[in-house]
């Protein structure tokens, strides 16, 4: 079973939600400059979206993803297919601990959509992950028993330059080590830190061996690794999370969005051939490709 950990939606509430962020931006403007790129900006039926995303995971062989709403605007529609997807799309939603109103949506779309995570993005959204709203936003997710992914390390959103505005956030914001305490203070709630820490591995693993409610996922490109001091390959890197994590807090995420490129089947081969590189047992893989995100999730 190969059960992705991270899918990013990107349906046009996404996009849009990009030009609301310019200050007396044009919509219309701002949108067609997105196209130029290359990038498709999906209509605005969510199911038919949704559909061309479980026929790229059938053309792939993916069983299941999580799928993220990335901002908060795609929270609904998200829900809506993923109860729609027959459990192939499972819904985790971001929200910002400094916008309750982000809270306030999930909590009220829970009883039919049932998200089972929430996505915190401290230096996206310029908050400390040690904030008494953090807390807050921790407590709602442990009453849905929901898991929570925080964005930890360099943090790099392309399609906000094609708006005009920095796609660069300062990693200081947003470090493992400062996760630490929160862990601690809530051995209940699973934490996930998705791209081995993106350029923070050294912080994660320390992280990982003094909280064994963190976990890690594998996905995007890494291209961290080689500016790693040392300069790591992508198989070290496996091997050192091993040692921190074992391979049972190890979750395959493939961090694919964006059309026309769809599913990143590229970084799941590569993934699977550094995991052989590293020694893992064929057991092993099959628990980072899909058994573990399973158990986490109760099933």
């Amino acid at each position: 079973m190969i059960f992705d950990a991270h899918l990013h939606f990107f349906g046009r509430e996404f996009y849009e939600y990009q030009t609301t962020l310019v200050p007396d931006g044009d919509h219309d403007a701002l949108l067609e400059q997105i196209r130029e790129s290359g990038v498709e900006i999906p209509d605005a039926n969510a199911r038919e979206h949704a559909k061309r995303w479980l026929a790229e995971m059938d053309r792939h062989e993916i069983d299941r993803a999580v799928v993220f709403a990335s901002v908060p605007p795609e929270m609904d529609p998200v829900g809506r297919v993923a109860a729609e997807s027959g459990g192939r799309l499972v819904p985790f939603a971001m929200v910002n601990p400094r916008d309750p109103v982000t809270i306030e949506t999930l909590q009220r779309l829970q009883p039919t959509h049932r998200f089972r995570g929430i996505l915190l993005f401290p230096s996206l959204n310029d908050y400390p992950i040690q904030s008494p709203d953090v807390t807050a936003a921790l407590e709602v997710a442990k009453s849905h028993n929901m898991l929570v992914v925080v964005h930890c390390g360099r943090l790099r959103v392309t399609v906000r330059k094609l708006v005009g505005l920095e796609q660069d956030f300062p990693p200081h914001k947003s470090r493992p080590r400062d996760l630490v305490p929160v862990a601690r203070e809530h051995p209940d709630l699973a934490f996930i830190v998705p791209h081995f820490g993106a350029g923070a591995l050294d912080e994660l693993l320390d992280l990982a061996e003094r909280c064994p409610n963190v976990y890690t996922d594998t996905s995007g490109s890494n291209a961290w690794i080689v500016e790693h001091d040392p300069p790591l390959s992508l198989a070290e890197v496996f091997k050192e999370a091993r040692e921190s994590f074992g391979t049972e807090r190890i979750l395959y995420g493939s961090d694919s969005g964006a059309f026309p490129r769809g599913y990143r089947k590229d970084l799941l081969t590569k993934q699977a051939e550094a995991m052989r590189n590293a020694g893992f047992k064929d057991r092993d893989q099959a628990a980072v490709l899909g058994g573990n995100l399973a158990r986490l999730l109760g099933e």
